[in-house]
């Protein structure tokens, strides 16, 4: 058994959600590099997440002093496998499921680098990917053939690059 305090701000889609039009963009590069962070350290021990999506990111707000501090957590393990591992059974949440493991190939820390790009664009619009749209078998072929949300006019441009390269 596993056991994780309590984090008071839930997760990262539904603290977007609420707080979208508070959040700057210098907000929105520290909670992307917390998360990074966060994926470094699985990828390090060897690991791949496998379900890495928006509500798998859990946010905790501590107030110490009149000095609000923030974490972002990253949970749900309970898919995560070593990353020699060649499962090729398909767990997540389509529009964060990179478009290789639709064709079979086993997950990989480069398919958890998909679904960062997928959160990094969460960031940008407070949306889920593809929200407009039914996940179904549809989708799943659209993204094996490259589709991908569209990127925001007001996403600077670095972000937007680095966002690509997910």
């Amino acid at each position: 058994m596993f056991i994780m305090k309590y984090a008071n701000g839930g997760d990262l889609h539904n603290y977007l959600q609420e707080n979208f039009t508070k959040i700057t963009w210098k907000k929105k590069m520290h909670i992307l590099w917390r998360i990074s962070d966060g994926l470094q350290t699985i990828h390090e021990k060897d690991f791949i997440h496998r379900d890495f999506h928006s509500g798998n990111i859990l946010v905790e707000i501590t107030e110490i002093d009149s000095c609000i501090i923030d974490q972002y957590l990253i949970g749900d393990l309970g898919l995560s496998q070593h990353a020699n591992n060649t499962s090729n059974e398909i767990y997540g949440v389509i529009p964060y499921i990179a478009p290789e493991i639709f064709k079979g190939v086993a997950f990989s820390k480069a398919s958890d680098i998909y679904s960062m790009g997928m959160i990094m664009w969460e960031l940008t619009t407070g949306c889920k990917p593809f929200a407009n749209i039914v996940h179904d078998t549809d989708l799943i072929y659209k993204i094996i053939d490259g589709e991908r949300p569209k990127i925001t006019d007001d996403t600077p441009e670095d972000f937007a690059n680095l966002m690509k390269k997910c």
